[in-house]
């Protein structure tokens, strides 16, 4: 399926997927800096590519609903044709260990048989959106500096004030072209020594209500618990 000219190529398609590796000896200790300390940290990325239907350069901005959640760098910039661009997304700590509480508290831990516990919220959502920008604005993104490698542009930025004002013109120009692009997130929780299995298993439970309901999917590479949530998060 072709994309328009003002699209960015996006991977993943439709749904980032946070690793959460847990060692069980940490989980009934109540020591919270314990449980902190003995996992790394959860993250993925985006890969945003320009495919090069024009020879303009494309913005992106990468929204979420849930900001305080997830750290994302670079939240916007810009991508010349035939280039790539990554934005790194990451999991608040704090967050981190609601969800390897909740998961405690569903018993879906097993230290002998170490099954995946598959989380599909259904209030985390992201948003990638692209558009054609002008080459006076391109251009004063071309040599700009980074915040370390694959960082934010530096706040002070005039550039950076200049794009975020592009996109705000266009949140209310209809006749502006752009394209937006919805991703679900997922959260797989795995015992510490667990091999990372590719994919999720094919059925899923369901919610409704705030009650989460667990299915238990087996197949012939991996199991896994796969809970789809429905509560409403009490904080970003």
């Amino acid at each position: 399926m072709s994309i328009p000219p003002h699209a960015l190529e996006i991977d993943p398609e439709s749904s980032l997927q946070f690793i959460i590796t847990c060692d069980p000896l940490h989980l009934n200790d109540g020591n919270d800096d314990d449980v902190s300390s003995s996992h790394s940290q959860s993250q993925c990325t985006i890969r945003l590519r320009h495919p090069g239907n024009t020879k303009s350069c494309l913005a992106f901005q990468v929204k979420t609903n849930l900001p305080r959640r997830y750290l994302v760098r670079p939240k916007q910039g810009i991508v010349a044709p035939n280039s790539s661009e990554t934005v790194s997304i990451v999991l608040d700590e704090i967050y981190r260990q609601r969800i390897l509480t909740y998961c405690e508290r569903m018993g879906t831990y097993n230290s002998n048989t170490p099954t995946p516990t598959i989380l599909r919220s259904n209030n985390d959502k992201f948003q990638v959106t692209s558009c054609i920008v002008s080459e006076e604005l391109s251009a004063k993104f071309a040599n700009e500096p980074r915040m370390g490698e694959g960082g934010q542009y530096k706040k002070k930025l005039v550039e950076v004030e200049e794009l975020t004002a592009m996109w705000n013109a266009a949140s209310s120009d209809s006749n502006m072209p752009v394209y937006k692009k919805k991703l679900s997130v997922s959260h797989v929780v795995y015992t510490a020594g667990a091999p990372v299995a590719d994919g999720e298993a094919a059925t899923s439970g369901s919610s409704t209500g705030g009650v989460a309901s667990v299915g238990n999917t087996e197949s012939s590479s991996s199991s896994a618990v796969i809970v789809t949530l429905g509560y409403r998060a009490r904080s970003g």
